[in-house]
């Protein structure tokens, strides 16, 4: 198994390793963190770290995604989050730890290849390094730190690929299954209504007072509240709120400011990666470019990263505080279109020249003005709201919505019948159906403590009616249990009759036999396909093909109920094993692989992380 993997991880990974990238990015952003000699460790997994800034980032964003699911931070388990969060970074690190333990190596020209395929790096199909800039900035890495962590997650991917590519299914297997598809089946299937059985049938009123005494949680009623309610929100400050034109003129002139203080610097260099020649190779190319050879020339020949590689070194306009530290001081210090001396940074040795500074661009007044204005009429609304939800919670809490509507203006609201699946708005939100439904609040007498029912929108209520859940009269429910132990004695005389039929294709007897009750209605059928016949209905296929092959010349039965309305018994007298096409069997020996990958996968990954020597400090 485990040369297998060894074998597959190159091939494979080629092949998958962009696509795997890809989905990641999408789905997460790439689960890449740095380290730092301060980071404390919260685990140490085969000698890979999970550290406390890992933990954090992977927090932050399984937090994020929880909140457009459940749109209430209270309803947020957070101790089974952090369990969750923490379980998860130890099997990667128990994955990347048995990555290495196997000897697996990561190639520049593999990281290269990733990089280049990943689409959100693209456009137009090619690969844009301003896309990569600003994809890497929405992640807070730097380029170059991007790579060597990129570097590190491909073990854990080429261990997959590994895996994925070790799953085998042989040829004889595939065509077996594929002559299994195709088969054709040859017999009888008989149906039986139990509608045929309810108009003879009866149930006594001791039956439907039994029934109703032994399953009284079925007849329970909803439980629901009526609510009057009042909000607040910005909206109520809004109209009393008049910013002066000199206070938009200040803020812009602000921004001004502050954007005249950060400068952006354009850029390119050549990176020489960590090696044993790497400063003997800078100095050397140093010297080819104060010779007069191009930047760009020896950038496109001899750089290591991959992403300003092609574009001679370039990397664009960048903000301070984008790249490595030493990277940084260089490009604060160096004059316009002077070449560094080799500097050394964690990822090798760079050449720098700065192209261009300037300071950061910001629009026009006339264009910044409206959204300006908005944003400080929304900041003072919300300062005012701020400083009223004090003084609004106070009243709610020993008052009535009549002294909330005299003091603020709102309007008291009566909402309809509110049960817990909630309803449209505001009463879809789990943040008001938990309180609705709170036993304190049921008797009406008190108001709920203000709540944040959405954004900036500040709610409270008092229950107007309450309707506990109970258990319905029998009277009310009589007629329907009524129903439900006919249609219960109907199937079980159906299935009488069905297992007598039964016995009967079992002895390989002809025809019906004379004691079953009802009339049964049987079709014959001749060759049937999976994809059933004219004779045959679609929703009896899967049933017919469900029977057992018959064998020693007896035929294969079996009966089955459809819905609890249906009787079905069928009969297989003969299986004509189909002759499958080569499409069919490559199409059935793909989706048997990828069955069986992931069954594979699955316990693979279960035996890594359970044989992980995991320290907790």
């Amino acid at each position: 198994m485990l040369q297998n993997i060894r074998d597959n991880s190159t091939g494979i990974i080629a092949k998958t390793i962009v696509g795997l990238i890809a989905i990641t990015f999408v789905i997460t952003g790439i689960n890449f963190f740095s380290g730092s000699p301060d980071d404390p460790v919260l685990a140490n997994v085969g000698g890979i770290e999970v550290t406390e800034r890992q933990f954090n980032k992977k927090m932050e964003q399984e937090r994020r995604q929880l909140m457009q699911v459940l749109q209430d931070p209270q309803a947020i388990n957070e101790n089974l989050l952090k369990q969750s969060v923490l379980n998860a970074l130890i099997e990667d690190a128990a994955a990347q730890s048995y990555s290495l333990n196997l000897g697996f190596d990561v190639s520049d020209q593999l990281v290269d290849q990733a990089i280049l395929g990943i689409p959100q790096f693209r456009t137009d199909g090619q690969f844009d390094p301003v896309r990569y800039d600003q994809a890497l900035r929405g992640l807070g890495l730097s380029r170059l730190g991007f790579r060597e962590e990129l570097e590190r997650n491909l073990f854990t991917y080429q261990l997959k690929g590994g895996i994925e590519g070790s799953a085998m299914v042989f040829p004889n297997e595939a065509k077996r299954l594929a002559e299994l598809q195709f088969q054709t089946r040859s017999g009888f299937i008989a149906t039986i209504d139990i509608e045929k059985y309810i108009p003879d049938l009866s149930v006594s009123d001791a039956e439907v007072e039994a029934y109703y005494t032994n399953n009284s949680s079925r007849f329970l009623t909803t439980e629901k509240a009526r609510l009057e309610y009042v909000t607040i929100s910005t909206n109520e400050f809004l109209s009393n709120v008049k910013i002066p034109d000199a206070a938009v003129r200040s803020a812009y002139d602000e921004e001004v400011s502050l954007a005249s203080e950060e400068t952006e610097r354009r850029a390119r260099h050549v990176l020489i990666a960590n090696a044993d020649d790497a400063l003997d190779r800078a100095k050397e190319f140093r010297t080819q470019i104060l010779n007069g050879k191009p930047f760009e020339d020896v950038a496109k020949e001899a750089s290591d990263d991959i992403a300003s590689r092609e574009t001679g070194g370039d990397l664009g306009f960048a903000q301070s505080g984008t790249f490595a530290p030493e990277f940084e001081v260089a490009l604060n210090t160096l004059p316009l279109n002077t070449l560094s001396e080799p500097v050394k940074t964690e990822y090798g040795y760079h050449l720098i020249e700065v192209l261009e500074a300037r300071t950061k661009p910001i629009d026009p007044f006339e264009i910044r003005e409206p959204i300006i204005r908005d944003d400080l009429e929304q900041t003072e609304a919300r300062r005012l709201l701020t400083e009223s939800l004090e003084e609004f919670s106070n009243i709610a809490f020993s008052g009535s919505l009549e002294e909330l509507k005299k003091a603020y203006g709102v309007d008291i609201r009566l909402s309809g019948l509110v049960d817990r699946t909630g309803g449209e708005g505001f009463f879809s939100k789990p943040e008001l159906l938990r309180r609705a439904f709170a036993e304190d609040l049921r008797s009406g007498e008190l108001n709920a403590e203000v709540f944040e029912v959405e954004p900036d929108v500040w709610m409270t209520f008092r229950i107007k009616s309450y309707e506990p859940s109970e258990v319905q009269s029998l009277e009310t429910v009589k007629a329907s249990i009524n129903d439900v132990l006919v249609t219960k004695k109907a199937l079980e005389a159906a299935v009488s009759d069905g297992e007598i039929l039964l016995g009967h294709w079992t002895e390989q007897k002809p025809g019906i036999p004379e004691n079953v009750i009802k009339p049964v209605l049987i079709k014959e059928f001749n060759e049937l396909t999976r994809e059933g016949s004219e004779e045959i209905a679609t929703q009896f296929i899967p049933a017919i093909f469900a029977v057992p092959a018959p064998g020693n010349k007896n035929p294969g039965v079996k009966l089955q109920v459809l819905n609890d309305r249906q009787v079905i018994v069928s009969r297989i007298d003969s299986v004509t094993l189909g002759v499958p096409d080569d499409d069919s069997i490559t199409q059935l020996k793909a989706a048997l692989t990828q069955l069986r990958t992931e069954q594979e996968g699955r316990e693979y990954w279960s035996v890594i992380t359970s044989q992980a020597e995991i320290v907790r400090p």
